[in-house]
């Protein structure tokens, strides 16, 4: 099962920060990003992987813009995309129970707030609110269907 963390932590690895681990069991990749999270990875702490479509991004398709908008855009990057990645790494939230709806619930009202106080366009708020549906329903589904034999 592939995550949208698969692969994010390699340069990690690679220096000797991290172990070597199995990059298809979803459990070990979010213990090793809560790793990193806890020592201070910036790249973590910042990491928008949830609010962007999970492509190549030499794909023809890949919304430039709208990373240009969470890497130029302050308050989306504190009030939103930080905010849950805390969530997530720092507490170890879990994929497979409620916990994870309650948190896209949040993440997508705090996107809602970020427009109607005008720090955030809508079209752009919607794009990022959509991704992190599509995501989050993906790490669900490998996380519930990790250990299942097929």
């Amino acid at each position: 099962m592939i995550t949208v963390f698969s692969n994010y932590l390699m340069p990690y690895i690679e220096k000797g920060l991290l172990p070597e681990i199995d990059q298809t069991k979803p459990s070990d990749v979010y213990n090793q990003l809560s790793i990193a999270y806890n020592q201070g990875s910036e790249g973590v702490k910042h990491t928008s992987r949830l609010f962007v479509l999970s492509c190549n991004q030499e794909d023809e398709d890949f919304d430039y813009d709208l990373l240009y908008e969470i890497w130029r855009n302050n308050w989306l990057q504190e009030y939103v995309i930080d905010w849950l990645n805390k969530k997530i790494f720092e507490e170890k939230a879990t994929f497979n129970g409620p916990r994870c709806l309650v948190l896209q619930r949040i993440a997508l009202s705090r996107l809602n707030k970020l427009v109607d106080e005008g720090h955030l366009d809508k079209d752009y708020a919607i794009k990022l609110g959509l991704n992190l549906i599509d995501n989050l329903e993906n790490e669900r589904n490998v996380c519930i269907n990790e250990d299942l034999p097929f």
